[in-house]
């Protein structure tokens, strides 16, 4: 997915469920604070996780 589509995406999610919703893993984990790699294979990909 595009950045642009997943901002969007996020945008239209914060509409649904307001500002303060909170974001929880598909494995059922809250997450705190996401971490933003970018040494990963490739030039023009993010990886988020919740891993340092």
């Amino acid at each position: 997915m595009k950045l642009k589509n997943f901002i969007k995406k996020l945008e239209e999610i914060a509409k649904k469920y307001g500002d303060n919703a909170e974001v929880v893993m598909a494995d059922n984990i809250p997450v705190a604070t996401p971490a933003f790699r970018e040494n990963y294979s490739g030039n023009e990909k993010v990886i988020i996780t919740d891993k340092e």
